[in-house]
């Protein structure tokens, strides 16, 4: 009897086995462009770091072997990728090339045609949908209805640039055909392709060039939003870079043997093991990869929660600070209880009971008697807020012009030259502010946009039940009921702010003229203001996108900080409008005035721009001036923090705060300025510990920074620190911790935030990462 032949049979192993060393070998270009790429990473890690070639030689083995385990799934990503594109052969660009030429024998003109109108058309049809959902996110609608709009309207311009690709080939075929006579090229696909491509790039060069860096600037101004200093792409570039290599890597390394080639490949991943153990005792090596290494530190945090064994949010591997890695109950962020024998947070001991009462700081000062008696009883306050304001206003020595109102009200007010918000960015900032509380102490959810508790007090509600008239006027709705920071307020006025719907993250509209307005509108209401009242109004002009006003002064374009010091004057121009109007008011002379920021801004310093994720100073300190009618002007040297805001506004309007007998909830964790503000002549302010409090949220790990003297102990993770003295190095650039001459310093403070932390009423609050 006559067998069968198996070839069909025994061809699906054989292919099997080809393109496992296919993969194999694309694995092994991933690991090679992977060393290159981690060395691009680790550099701009340690760029403005140490000198020590040591430690830029530890930074690059850490970084390798953090990003080995990403570098190997990217490339066998792209050898499936290269599998796909030609199942039979490994694909090169001439390979590719030759496909393309190949499917238009016997048509070339028709492909010649198709292909660069393929290109054209998505080019434009991408641009035309980031055009739409740019508009259609401006508009007053529901969300849902938004995003399905968006959706419809990109499958209906997909539909029209089929259409046209379509409708245009016949033309564009016959041009070419035309064309090629003597010019063989017009009916090869892969040199109009080529064209094509080449259009699309200067258009995209155009737009970035010309666009705003919110979109605006015509068609193809969509994509200035690439001028953004804030947008890093370095890290999918790079990453790209590893794809490219390993989808050519099939072709280049052919001759490699696969079992060779796997085994090369996964060596990387021996660095990783190192990673995991080495890191834990290098917390400067960890954190510069956090901070500056594109890829490594997202790969760090990957790597972390991989390592989380008993899902506490911390790992014992790669640095995460875990010290016991087996119960949940312990981690750097958990509680310590006091005198249980157990290390809870992973400080290295259990915190006694005695301890904290020999690290207890003293009772804050009172306000002496005759405060009392110059505080007038029916006494107004208006607080000014300003958002991303810098601390470095020309009051603080700032040589530009922008802020002649605020250096004014300055000249006549207690001005705190050291005052530190509570966090980077407003949702971690504002709303603990107003309650009295750290932000780790308040009830919030978990989004960058917290919401409080009704567990937690804001002091307008404090006020209201006093019989205070409460208004605040706004230009963000994330300031009305979303929050809850409307909650004690009569009157929230956001007349000047987006429509309901609007997306939160669009800055392209200046704000303080209606702002100022409709402040102007509520004190100027016999209702509102004939009795006592309380105003807040937050100004949000200086927080980006940065933008230019024909009506304000201006310090020009050249950089970024050129943008927002024009921002700051224009808004610092519509706030002398309202600081006139309540001059002029009958009630002027019995209304005190308190001027100060949620958070700083960044432009360059310790490699970057915007705000939030760290508690650099140029983020956190921010201005406070504080006007009480019949205080004589002052500068207040002392470091304060606005964990004192709420009980200064208590009792510069005589409202109690919570008492005894008040809920377990319903504290105050800061004290009252009075007793700065009404300073003897000679007498210095009292010195406090100032405690700078980010929880962990879906966009920003935990940092605290804990200042003690000139000494500013900043913890991320709760598991990595560093120690500055600001005395001698007030921009943060020499990390004493861990070093010799630190050593002494750095044990007294780690005891001192140890204390400070053991006093806080912690809420904890976790969510998914986004």
């Amino acid at each position: 009897m006559k067998k069968t032949p198996a070839g069909p049979g025994v061809a699906v192993p054989t292919l099997a086995r080809g393109w496992a060393a296919r993969l194999a070998r694309s694995a092994l270009g991933a690991g090679v462009a992977g060393i290159l790429a981690a060395n691009l990473d680790a550099g701009w890690a340690t760029t403005g770091g140490a000198d020590d070639p040591s430690s830029q030689l530890a930074t690059y083995l850490a970084d390798a072997g953090v990003i080995a385990p990403v570098v190997l799934v990217v490339g066998l990503l792209a050898g499936l990728g290269a599998i796909a594109a030609d199942p039979s052969r490994p694909p090169t660009p001439a390979t590719l090339i030759a496909s393309l030429r190949l499917r238009a024998i016997g048509r070339p003109a028709d492909i010649a045609a198709f292909v660069p109108l393929t290109v054209l058309a998505a080019f434009l049809w991408m641009t035309l949908c980031a055009q739409l959902a740019r508009a259609l996110l401006g508009l007053d609608a529901p969300p849902l209805l938004v995003g399905t709009a968006v959706a419809a309207g990109a499958l209906g311009l997909g539909v029209i640039a089929g259409l046209a690709v379509l409708a245009l080939t016949p033309p564009l075929r016959r041009a070419l055909a035309t064309a090629s006579d003597g010019r063989p090229a017009c009916v090869d696909p892969a040199v109009t392709g080529g064209v094509a491509l080449a259009a699309a790039a200067a258009l995209f060069a155009y737009g970035v060039a010309t666009g705003g860096v919110s979109g605006e600037g015509g068609l193809f101004g969509i994509y200035g939003v690439f001028k953004r200093p804030e947008l890093d792409l370095r890290a999918p570039a790079l990453l790209l870079g590893v794809a490219l290599a390993a989808f050519l890597a099939q072709a280049a390394a052919r001759t490699v043997r696969a079992p060779i080639a796997l085994l090369l490949a996964l060596l990387p991943l021996g660095l990783t093991a190192r990673a995991a153990t080495s890191l834990d005792g290098a917390p400067a090596i960890a954190q510069a990869l956090e901070r500056g290494a594109p890829v490594g530190g997202k790969s760090l945090a990957l790597l972390r929660r991989a390592a989380d064994r008993d899902g506490d949010g911390a790992a014992a591997l790669f640095g995460g600070g875990d010290c016991d890695d087996r119960d949940g109950r312990v981690h750097p962020l958990a509680e310590e209880i006091l005198d249980n024998g157990v290390d809870d947070d992973c400080t290295g001991g259990d915190l006694t009971a005695a301890a904290l009462a020999a690290l207890a700081p003293p009772p804050p000062a009172a306000p002496p008697p005759e405060a009392a008696q110059r505080v007038p009883d029916d006494l107004n306050v208006v607080l000014i807020t300003i958002d991303t304001l810098r601390w470095d206003l020309g009051y603080a020595g700032n040589p530009r012009p922008v802020s002649p109102n605020l250096d004014a009200l300055a000249a006549r007010s207690t001005a705190f030259e050291r005052a530190y918000a509570l966090a980077s960015y407003t949702g971690k900032s504002i709303g603990p502010m107003l309650i009295g509380k750290y932000g780790s102490e308040t009830n919030r959810n978990w989004g960058h946009f917290n919401k409080f508790g009704e567990e937690d007090t804001f002091v307008a509600e404090r006020l209201k039940a006093a019989g205070v008239s409460t208004m605040s006027v706004h230009g963000h709705r994330y300031f009305g009921k979303f929050g809850g920071l409307d909650r004690g307020f009569d009157v929230v006025d956001l007349s000047a702010a987006p429509p309901e719907g609007a997306p939160w993250d669009i800055d392209n509209k200046a704000t303080s003229p209606a702002l100022t307005d409709a402040a102007l509108r509520l004190l100027a209401s016999p209702e509102r203001t004939g009795g006592r009242f309380f105003l807040w109004v937050h100004y949000l002009d200086p927080h980006a996108d940065y933008l230019r006003h024909k009506d304000g002064p201006g310090f020009g374009a050249a950089t970024q900080r050129d943008l927002y010091d024009g921002e700051v004057a224009f808004t610092d121009q519509h706030i002398g409008r309202l600081l006139d109007a309540i001059a002029a008011a009958p009630y002027g002379g019995r209304t005190a005035i308190l001027v100060t920021s949620d958070h700083g801004e960044a432009f360059g310093e310790h490699k970057m721009y915007r705000h939030g994720f760290e508690l650099w100073e140029e983020l956190v300190r921010v201005p406070l001036l504080v006007h009480v009618p019949g205080a004589a002007p002052s500068r207040v040297a002392a470091r304060r923090s606005l964990i004192d805001l709420a009980p200064t506004i208590l009792d510069l309007m005589r409202v109690p705060g919570p008492g005894e007998g008040a809920a377990p909830t319903d504290f105050l964790s800061g004290a009252s300025l009075l007793p700065d503000v009404f300073l003897a002549a000679g007498e210095q302010a009292q010195a406090r510990d100032v405690l700078i409090d980010m929880p962990a949220g879906p966009y920003n790990d935990a940092r605290r920074s804990f200042i003690h003297g000139d000494l500013k102990l900043t913890i991320s993770g709760g598991a990595r620190f560093e120690l500055y003295d600001l005395a001698s190095d007030p921009e943060e650039r020499k990390n004493l911790w861990g070093t010799e001459a630190g050593k002494d310093r750095a044990k007294e403070i780690e005891a001192r935030y140890a204390a400070m932390r053991a006093r806080l009423r912690e809420v904890r609050v976790t969510g998914a990462r986004k």
